[in-house]
């Protein structure tokens, strides 16, 4: 991906050569070339971050990703008053120590005091401060500038946060404004906000997740539930009205860097990072904002099961099998997917998904059903709500495909394997038998393809116990609890689900074809 900085250099080359020195001449009077004899920002992540114009952004994820030096070159190069943040004062030594030396080499003095801060000509200023402790955030406010950055972002309050940018403003003519949160991915339960803050790009459960790219602008605004502060995405910069009130919305975006996008580091601080524990190693070393997330308590699916799934797929479980059963959940328009999930064998391959608008009816999911579907596999399909009727019939009434019904909120009548009690509905049944399945010591050693999304959906569903029955959530809980249909998930399970009726079905035929009397089946009456 080209980067903005190359962009730009690009684009000054082709520059005719009165126009190039035109610009030259302007750069030179703003002192902006001067900046770049001290410092500028690597080509890539950290340049895309220096030249960003949203309103705020998230960097980093990955440790060694270049933050510190953005900071630095953002306070001192691009921005006229300034104020950053970290949880404690104590931890923004090493921030300090990196400007001072900056500020040594480009003739600027240097940051001193408790709490620091440097004062420049022309009312220019650099504060530092801290949002650790109770009401820490009160002694900023009224206090303008036209960058605030928060250094390790994730370690930090989000109210606080929000209540530091209000005054985030200037009066200076010319001076753009801009909010910048550098962080690490969230350890240990704290900074699960900036899922919220920046879904496209970090929540698969997210709508828009996978269909934008690192740097794209995305508008939003804030709304106050009172016990939580939540986004609410909008298409663009112009007022909208919410919840009775007219809003301007701002810009947002996130630009992950990672280890290897900063050439100052090297294999020496690689191997540092490999001597840290699990989750916080994949989290530092890859820049994954889920991977080091605590599992809830009533979580019917743990991480770790579906992290080992989806290492048995890598390694090749049951790869090159026929395909068994195809999961079908269906959306026939509206905002929700139909997807289509294969299995074969233990293993699910790369489901199938489509827009709800694109198969709006029966004849549209059973076309489409027929086309994915390989090796006479078993077809089963979401009747839950009776959206499925209609691709039932189109394929077993007008195609003479035998079709399995799931209708998730029937009864069970089944009972979970090891503690034996009953299931509340088919919906708490086909997800426990996975969650057993999936379990490190069943031997069921199911394989799924790598995708955020399905793991998120996966490990989404909680449970509890009602009238002495396990209870999982239902897809409109989980779509009003997260925002987003557990529709990949559900398709999962139904394949999973009808896996011993599809290979029954093939000793059926396989006696058959050999001439067994269905008496002499030793299946007979499973």
């Amino acid at each position: 991906m080209t980067t903005t900085l190359e962009t730009l250099l690009e684009t000054i080359e082709k520059m005719e050569p009165p126009r190039r020195v035109a610009l030259q001449k302007k750069l030179d009077e703003a002192g902006i070339l001067d900046q770049f004899e001290v410092w500028r920002p690597q080509p890539g992540p950290q340049a895309d971050g220096y030249f960003s114009q949203a309103d705020l952004t998230l960097y980093g994820g990955a440790a060694g990703g270049g933050k510190t030096d953005l900071i630095a070159g953002l306070a001192l190069f691009a921005h006229h008053k300034v104020a950053i943040f970290r949880q404690s004062l104590k931890s923004l030594k090493g921030l300090i120590e990196r400007m001072n030396a900056l500020m040594r080499l480009a003739g600027m003095g240097k940051i001193t005091g408790n709490p620091p801060r440097w004062v420049g000509p022309d009312e220019r200023m650099i504060e530092f401060g801290h949002l650790g402790l109770p009401g820490a955030e009160q002694d900023w406010q009224g206090r303008d500038h036209d960058l605030k950055a928060f250094d390790e972002g994730a370690q930090m309050d989000p109210r606080k946060i929000i209540f530091v940018l209000g005054w985030l403003r200037t009066s200076r003519e010319g001076q753009r404004c801009r909010g910048l949160i550098a962080t690490n991915p969230p350890l240990g339960g704290q900074g699960d906000y900036l899922s919220d803050w920046f879904g496209p790009w970090l929540d698969p459960l997210h709508p828009l997740y996978g269909k934008v790219q690192p740097g794209d602008l995305l508008w939003a605004v804030f709304v106050d539930d009172g016990d939580a502060i939540r986004t609410v995405w909008v298409d663009g910069p112009e007022p909208v009205e919410i919840d009775g009130e007219i809003r301007v919305p701002k810009s947002r975006t996130f630009i992950p860097a990672r280890r290897q996008d900063n050439k100052y580091l090297g294999a020496v601080y690689d191997a540092q990072l490999d001597q840290m524990p699990e989750p916080m190693r994949t989290a530092l070393k890859t820049g994954d904002f889920l991977a080091a997330r605590r599992d809830h308590d009533w979580q019917v699916i743990p991480s770790d099961w579906v992290e080992l799934a989806f290492q048995r797929y890598d390694e090749g479980v049951d790869k090159d099998l026929p395909m068994d059963v195809l999961g079908v959940d269906v959306a026939q328009g509206g905002k929700d997917w139909t997807v289509l999930q294969p299995l074969h064998g233990r293993r699910f391959e790369q489901n199938v998904i489509r827009k709800g608008a694109d198969t709006k009816d029966g004849s549209a999911v059973g076309s489409l059903i027929i086309r994915e579907r390989r090796d006479n596999a078993l077809i089963v399909v979401d009747c839950t709500g009776g959206w499925g009727g209609d691709t039932v019939g189109f394929l077993s009434r007008e195609n003479s495909i035998p079709v399995e019904k799931c209708v998730f909120s029937a009864q069970s009548g089944e009972r979970a394997r090891d503690s034996q009690i009953p299931f509340y509905n088919l919906r708490a049944q086909l997800y426990w038998r996975l969650r057993e399945a999936l379990h490190p010591k069943s031997g069921a050693g199911l394989a799924i393809r790598r995708s955020a999304t399905i793991k998120a959906q996966l490990t989404a569903h909680r449970w509890m116990m009602k009238g002495g029955k396990i209870l999982i959530e239902s897809k409109e809980d989980i779509k009003e609890r997260l925002g987003a249909s557990p529709d990949e998930a559900d398709a999962l399970v139904e394949a999973w689900g009808w896996k011993d009726r599809a290979d029954l079905q093939k000793v059926l035929k396989t006696n058959t074809e050999r001439g067994m009397a269905p008496m002499d089946d030793p299946l007979a009456g499973f």
